[in-house]
């Protein structure tokens, strides 16, 4: 008995538990049309999650169009309580794309239903054209913002059949591909007569028309250079998150890639004025240091003619014997972009500090929402400090995408004049700068010499003229992907 025979036989011995994934797209489709291919990737457990399996189907070969919607069914295996994540992503060519370079994508975290067919529907929508959501993020079809991807399972309803015929009839057509349980083993799409990209060996790829079971199994290992672009907070920079697909990391080494993303910026309530009120921003991927400027790495950039000595004096640290791990210090707001644009990049703007430090879930410090203990470099919950910590001393008080000391420390210089918030959570604002001009700059992070809990929260801002040099204040850099 043939895979379909006996997927359509054991579906009559008993309620079979799958999804039925239905991507359809409000956007010219097709040939030379806004979007020709879709990439569709199944994770389990979140963006970061074990890699299920990915198909990037082509719309048609040599001419021909393939129709819409597109039916792939994903079978539950054993687990039945992990969520599965869906990403599909509508590409502006034939021949797939990644997250970073997508048109259009769209995004499911939901669970399957023990003995039913349910449905996900992924629609490429024209309102979503050009969002950039967090990877655990979907995008709302009718406003374009970004929500939990979570939020799809309110969408899942008992499949129909409608369109094609029920998940049996699919399994059981002779031209559609069912991939048997073994993890994806190769690297590179290969393509067959069907015009339908796979990452599968040529020799088992058949003709297929509206869909495909992706019944990898489920713990199958990420591979290197999928269609994913996302950053797990204990790892480093994931090779697919260049866009070109290529094996070169997005972000240079020390750096990590913090993904493109919508977040509400600022901080409700009255504790801290100059931090309201909350607005919506939105940012392009970029990426960051995961530890503020070290003394040994400013002493290299003096070495060669690129930068000008720090102060020194109380708590400064330079030329210090034993704190070359130690942020750089006493520094201004001028010597501080001279650096960052020396290696190639750029102090952070204040949205991408923020980010940078919160995530998209609105925590309050890097590590979360719990008051500030051990976590950070500070004399605040009973801790002695007499000077700056090592970078890389606090794991526990890491931000979201792997960032030290984004509290505590030292402040940081971040690129924009100190000026007022505008906006509310009713709209976004892309890649927000701060005015043309002012008098002081703005500073982030909160220094190793406070114990107030409100001064090292990932919203507070502080501000100084540039020209401030002094033992509580430092800084890191952002670079463009």
């Amino acid at each position: 008995m043939g895979w379909a025979a006996a997927a359509l036989a054991a579906s009559c011995e008993q309620p079979r538990t799958e999804l039925v994934v239905r991507v359809d797209s409000e956007l010219a489709w097709g040939p030379g049309q806004r979007v020709q291919s879709v990439v569709l990737s199944v994770r389990r457990e979140g963006a970061a999650g074990p890699l299920r399996d990915v198909r990037t189907t082509v719309l048609g070969a040599d001419g021909e169009r393939r129709p819409l919607p597109l039916l792939v069914g994903v079978n539950a295996g054993i687990d039945l309580q992990t969520p599965v994540w869906i990403e599909a992503l509508g590409c502006g060519g034939p021949n797939g794309c990644t997250a970073a370079t997508a048109v259009v994508a769209q995004r499911a975290v939901v669970r399957f239903t023990r003995g039913e067919t349910q449905e996900v529907s992924l629609l490429l929508a024209s309102a979503c054209v050009g969002v950039r959501c967090a990877r655990e993020q979907r995008c709302a079809v009718d406003s374009g913002r970004c929500e939990a991807a979570t939020r799809a399972q309110e969408m899942v309803r008992p499949f129909s059949g409608s369109d094609a015929a029920t998940v049996a009839v699919i399994d059981a057509r002779e031209d559609v591909q069912v991939i048997a349980d073994q993890p994806v083993a190769t690297d590179a799409p290969m393509r067959g007569d069907s015009g339908i990209d796979m990452d599968v060996p040529a020799d088992r790829i058949e003709p297929m028309d509206h869909g495909v079971v992706l019944d990898a199994p489920m713990d199958a290992a990420p591979r290197d250079g999928g269609p994913a672009d996302v950053v797990a907070p204990d790892t480093g920079p994931m090779d697919s998150g260049s866009g070109d697909g290529g094996p070169h990391p997005p972000c240079p080494a020390g750096l990590r890639l913090i993904p493109a993303g919508m977040f509400l910026m600022g901080e409700p309530g009255s504790d801290d004025a100059p931090a309201q009120p909350v607005h919506g921003v939105r940012l392009t991927a970029f990426c960051m240091d995961e530890t503020e400027v070290t003394v040994s790495a400013y002493a290299e950039c003096v070495r060669l003619g690129a930068c000008t000595s720090p102060g020194t004096g109380t708590f400064c640290n330079w030329m210090i014997p034993g704190r070359e791990q130690h942020p750089v210090n006493c520094i201004d707001w001028n010597q501080a972009r001279s650096y960052c644009q020396s290696r190639g990049s750029e102090l952070p703007t204040e949205a991408q500090w923020e980010y940078a430090a919160r995530g998209t879930d609105g925590r309050a410090y890097p590590w979360g929402n719990d008051a500030p203990s051990s976590q950070p470099c500070w004399i605040g919950g009973g801790q002695t400090r007499t000077s700056t910590c090592a970078t890389r001393s606090f794991s526990s008080g890491v931000s979201p995408f792997g960032l030290f000391d984004m509290a505590g420390n030292v402040f940081e210089w971040t690129l924009d004049w100190m000026a007022p918030y505008t906006g509310d959570v009713s709209s976004s604002v892309m890649n927000p700068v701060g005015p043309a001009g002012g008098t002081s700059r703005v500073l982030r992070g909160g220094p190793w010499n406070t114990a107030s809990a409100i001064i090292i929260r990932s919203t507070h801002r502080d501000s100084i003229t540039p020209t401030y040099r002094s033992g509580d204040t430092g800084f890191r850099c952002a670079h463009a992907p």
